[in-house]
Formats: structure tokens, C-alpha cells, sequence
């Protein structure tokens, strides 16, 4: 099994434990808020532990062995170049490479799988958390931020060298597919996709004098 496959499988592991957690909670909010439960909301809180467990293990556990990782690497290691991945595509056809061999190569194929992960986020942020597209991109590209720092430094001392490498290049492709997702998130609503379409209390309920608690999580669950 691939390191990649690997961290995927934790990350839906992960993933399926935290929704198991927040299961009671996230029905308590739901009667609160909407009147009912609906199965399909709670799914949708389920993919999004998902993902976001997923996430947090493809770009933040260590890809390699950790022990072997360290023997040649001492602190952390970043690429500051944003156009690295450009310079070996050129250089790939430069040396005869076809049109398929480069759009299936490594550093096209990184690029376009570090944009593919934050294209859900920018969907959650502004279709499910109600964010405008400009915040949900600053909010995605810090979390991107985030990750670089936390790569860069080792999980902040948890290993003993950088496991992973630190990319500008990889910022720029976050914020890049966060603001993708930013763009697909109302179309979304529009199809009325759990979660992200709008949706109100029932008419035959009663308004709960404490939804004022609730409200602080409205626009998650």
C-alpha cells in the first residue's frame, strides 16, 4: 500500500470517529434549529469530518519514515520558488517529453492535487459557514499557511527534522483551488445540496427562546 493510500485511509478513519463523536451533538442542533433531523444533513457533516481529517493527514502526517527521513535532513526544508514546478515541466519539454507525458507528470500532477484539496474547503467555507468568496479564500490560504509552517517546523518540535517539505508553490495552488470552490460553492445551494442550501425552521414549530446559543452554529450544521 502506497504512504499515499495510507494517510488517505487514516484520514477517513479519522474522519468517521470524529462525526461518531459529534453524532448527538449535531442532532441536538439540528432539531433546535430546523425542527427535525434530516439524514442527508447529517451525512453532509460526515463528509466534511472526513475531508477535513483527510486533509489534516495529507498534508500534515509524514509522507515517509520518519527515521529515515531525518538521517538526511537536519531542521526544516523549504522551496521558495513559486515557478519550480513550471522550470521542470519546461525543462521535461525541452528533452523531447510529449503533451500526455507532461500533463501526467509528477510536478503537473502536484499542482493540480494540492488545488483539488482546498477546492472543498472553499465550498464549505462560503456555502456551508456563509463566508463571501474573498474570505473564504483568506481563510483557506492561511489554514495553507498554517500547514507549510507546521511541515517546515517539524509538527513544532513533535519530530525531530521537517518530515515534510515547505512550498510557496503549494500556497499558491491552495489558494488557487480554495477560490475554485469559492466559485462552485452557489451552485450548490442552488441545487439545494444538504448543508448548503437554505434552510429555515418549520412554520408548525415553535421558536425556541434559547436558539441564541444555536445561532453560533447555525451555519455549520
Amino acid at each position: 500500500m502506497s504512504e499515499l493510500m495510507r494517510l488517505a485511509l487514516v484520514g477517513i478513519a479519522g474522519g468517521l470517529l470524529v462525526f461518531a463523536l459529534i453524532l448527538l451533538p449535531s442532532i441536538w442542533l439540528q432539531r433546535r434549529r430546523f425542527g427535525r433531523v434530516r439524514p442527508a444533513r447529517l451525512v453532509g457533516v460526515a463528509v466534511i469530518c472526513v475531508y477535513t481529517m483527510s486533509l489534516a493527514g495529507l498534508t500534515v502526517a509524514p509522507a515517509y519514515d520518519v527515521e529515515v527521513t531525518c538521517r538526511s535532513r537536519s531542521g526544516g526544508v523549504a522551496r521558495w520558488d513559486p515557478f519550480h514546478s513550471v522550470a521542470e515541466v519546461l525543462g521535461m519539454q525541452r528533452g523531447g517529453a510529449g503533451l500526455l507525458e507532461l500533463a501526467t507528470s509528477f510536478p503537473v500532477l502536484q499542482v493540480l492535487m494540492n488545488m483539488a484539496l482546498f477546492v472543498p474547503l472553499g465550498m464549505i467555507l462560503r456555502g456551508v459557514f456563509r463566508q463571501d468568496a474573498t474570505t473564504s479564500v483568506a481563510l483557506s490560504m492561511l489554514l495553507s499557511a498554517l500547514i507549510e509552517v507546521t511541515q517546515y517546523t517539524g509538527a513544532f518540535g513533535l519530530y525531530p527534522c521537517g518530515v515534510r517539505i515547505a512550498d510557496i508553490e503549494d500556497l499558491i495552488a491552495n489558494g488557487i483551488g480554495a477560490w475554485i470552490g469559492a466559485l462552485l460553492a452557489p451552485l450548490l445551494t442552488r441545487w439545494q445540496v444538504p448543508l448548503f442550501a437554505r434552510e429555515e425552521r418549520r412554520l408548525d414549530e415553535d421558536p425556541d427562546p434559547r436558539d441564541g446559543v444555536e445561532d453560533l452554529f447555525r451555519r455549520g450544521f
